[in-house]
């Protein structure tokens, strides 16, 4: 054997004994921990990618910081995050890169869809080839780019199969009129419902319903009232709100070497999945750190004039906002908004920039990151109606499916590549090909 041949074997060996390696976490002592000791902890762990990731989304929330810890258990973070789906089977790093090119046929807008290398489906006919397949999709928000771009990509994917018909609806947030479509499609007889909910409770019963019927029935994005759905797609939650609290302990040590700010909140509606879910992980995160207050939580449905109107009077209320914190991207826009009329970006001590902590990945909140007005953003892909389509589809075709379909974690966004407690950032020009909202 050459020496060529044994090192590439001695390395394969040392790759393949690496991966095995599993670090040990003394989840009691981490509770304890507080400040510069949790960071030296972390430290010591040396964890990279997903791993890091994973330790930050599951550490326990501390009660280092007293507001933070009350906040948390007053609006019951936790029911919210023991009752939604975890990662299990697709737990792996999200390679950048892959996904499929489309344009969206109700749009006509450039989109990548980043998910399609899970529960793939050829394209043709699913079933029996010389029967039609009836599903419905009832999606609220065709004006809104991010549920257009869901459809998009729920229309695109049966569009590649021959003999199914899939009719798409928009219920215009009225819950009851989601219920009349879900209920009309029962009556119909279709052979498959997906449901993307404006709040879970109100879809509960007709959800029953058609699962009653033997109607399979997908959620996507957002969970339904029913516990006996046939699946449920879900996404990054839970790594959205940690990667917005990792960034920002990040940034205020790379600033100061001090962990001390002042946080404004501008959220989703209190209750809403992602509203729950990205709060609750950053609440965890900054948990850790009393030098963190939180000056008022402020909430709206995801409207940009809202959002505006809420900074706006924020920033004359407190004199000292070093953060804001939000939930989604329209809310970061309408705070990039008022922090530039009221000109005050520069407005904190020596002078340094406002930080404006942003969730989903919309084309123009991407736009703001590369301009220095967002310090990054944590993505959230609207573009799981194919995958809701095609476990759908499976499920007709009699294929077992978990009821449990969760996404990959997307990496994080920021204006320059950075390494942030062992997690690698992309840049915004290597994630503009799956923003959603383009054109």
């Amino acid at each position: 054997m050459n020496n060529k041949k044994l090192i590439l074997i001695v390395f394969f060996m040392v790759v393949i004994l690496s991966s095995a390696v599993t670090v040990e976490i003394d989840w009691r002592k981490v509770s304890t921990l507080k400040d510069m000791a949790f960071l030296d902890y972390v430290k010591k762990l040396d964890l990279r990618g997903q791993a890091a990731l994973d330790f930050w989304k599951n550490i326990p929330v501390s009660r280092a910081n007293e507001q933070v810890f009350r906040i948390f258990r007053k609006e019951a973070f936790a029911i919210y995050m023991n009752k939604y789906p975890q990662q299990k089977e697709f737990s792996k790093e999200f390679r950048l890169g892959s996904g499929t090119d489309i344009i969206g046929p109700m749009s006509r807008q450039d989109l990548k869809l980043p998910f399609t290398g899970l529960y793939p489906l050829k394209a043709g006919p699913i079933g029996d080839p010389g029967t039609i397949y009836k599903i419905g999709y009832t999606i609220h928000g065709f004006e809104h780019p991010w549920l257009l771009n869901n459809a998009d990509s729920a229309i695109w994917e049966a569009n590649r199969h021959s003999n199914v018909k899939l009719e798409i609806l928009d219920p215009g947030f009225n819950n009851d009129k989601q219920i009349e479509q879900i209920d009309n499609w029962i009556d119909k007889d279709f052979d498959g419902i997906i449901v993307w909910p404006m709040q879970e409770a109100p879809t509960g019963p007709p959800v029953s319903r058609a699962i009653n019927a033997g109607i399979p029935t997908v959620s996507v994005d957002r969970m339904v009232g029913a516990r006996n759905v046939s699946a449920r797609i879900t996404g990054n939650f839970p790594a959205n709100g940690t990667q917005q609290g990792m960034y920002l302990i990040h940034k205020l040590l790379q600033e100061t070497g001090k962990v001390e700010a002042n946080i404004l909140m501008i959220r989703k509606p209190l209750g809403s999945t992602a509203d729950s879910m990205r709060t609750g992980h950053f609440l965890k995160v900054i948990s850790y750190f009393p030098g963190l207050h939180i000056l008022e939580s402020y909430h709206n449905s995801s409207s940009r004039k809202n959002s505006f109107d809420q900074v706006s009077e924020a920033l004359i209320k407190y004199p000292n906002i070093d953060v804001i914190f939000c939930t989604g991207a329209e809310q970061s826009m309408g705070a990039v908004q008022a922090v530039d009329k009221a000109n005050r970006w520069d407005s904190r001590s020596n002078n340094r920039q406002i930080i404006i902590l942003n969730n989903d990945d919309l084309f123009e909140a991407l736009i703001a990151v590369k301009e220095g007005k967002l310090a990054m953003t944590s993505p959230y892909t609207p573009l799981l109606g194919a995958l809701g389509v095609r476990v759908l589809l499976k499920i007709i075709s009699g294929e077992r499916i978990p009821q449990d379909v969760v996404t990959q974690d997307l990496p994080m966004i920021t204006r320059q590549k950075e390494n942030i407690f062992g997690i690698e950032t992309i840049t915004v020009d290597e994630w503009i090909p799956y923003s959603y909202g383009r054109n």
